[in-house]
């Protein structure tokens, strides 16, 4: 009996075509049906109800989203700020206080799904979750010209789509990818459909102040995904700031004080008028 080619089957020059062909039709239906569960990991909520300052704003959708907001004194800008990935918003009280004992004030919420917020996440709901609070902040007399978006890691991707349609006063990015299937795929041009927070067609419509930052040993996002960004971004008040030595989970434990700098030096600057 030839097992071998039982097992194997017989050799064809059309074979290698057709198993590239498999492999691509299975990644096709994974980014079509199962990419959300891929890049959205939600942790077992850090935070009960009993957070300081916790409170909840509903989306458009009924999701119910929860935020701290540490109020800014009269006259100074506020922080809203998104978080990365695996972790939910009560896991950065640490850079909350210290931003905002720099002066400015923050208001940093939860994706659907994330924490004791409600609902699924995937890329529309952390949209309209973002919006949520924007709203909030805007309805509660804090001015657009006095809010700068801040967006870390998967963060980023809601954060440029806001701010590339709202007029803030600039836009922080902090290990931000140019989208997420080319952070997980990284070939010269798109092989996948549907793919989500396509930040960098995205930054090309933001012509507002920009700050970005990221580790030059980013193993989950690379710094090439900052400097694209940063390329791409038709702002002429831009600039770039990477970290030598710090990855993609250590960025703040190395560089946190030179970064919550540099925010609330960018911060101050683009809202002095």
């Amino acid at each position: 009996m030839n097992w071998k080619r039982i097992l194997i089957g017989k050799w064809s020059w059309k074979r290698p075509f057709y198993s590239l062909g498999s492999i691509y039709l299975l990644l096709v239906i994974v980014a079509v049906f199962f990419a959300d569960r891929i890049i959205f990991i939600p942790p077992p909520p850090s935070y009960g109800r009993d957070l300081p300052g916790l409170a909840f704003t509903e989306t458009q959708e009924n999701e119910s989203i929860a935020y701290i907001h540490l109020q800014a004194s009269p006259g100074r800008p506020t922080l809203l700020y998104s978080h990365g990935n695996a972790e939910d918003l009560a896991d950065s009280t640490t850079l909350y206080d210290a931003l905002h004992e720099s002066g400015p004030g923050v208001i940093a919420y939860d994706f659907p799904g994330y924490g004791l917020s409600t609902g699924s996440p995937d890329e529309a709901s952390c949209q309209r979750a973002l919006v949520a609070v924007w709203k909030h902040l805007v309805k509660s007399g804090v001015p657009e010209k006095s809010i700068v978006i801040v967006g870390r890691s998967v963060g980023s991707g809601p954060s440029v789509w806001l701010a590339s349609r709202e007029k803030p006063a600039g836009l922080v990015l902090i290990s931000a990818f140019k989208s997420t299937f080319t952070t997980a795929f990284p070939t010269p041009f798109p092989i996948l459909p549907r793919d989500r927070f396509p930040s960098l067609s995205r930054i090309r419509h933001f012509k507002r102040p920009l700050l970005l930052l990221h580790g030059e040993s980013d193993e989950v996002i690379p710094v090439s995904h900052g400097e694209a960004l940063f390329a791409a971004c038709p702002s002429k008040d831009k600039s770039i700031t990477t970290f030598h030595g710090s990855g993609h989970n250590d960025l703040f434990a190395n560089d946190g004080d030179a970064i919550v700098k540099l925010i609330t030096d960018f911060t101050k600057r683009v809202t002095k008028n």
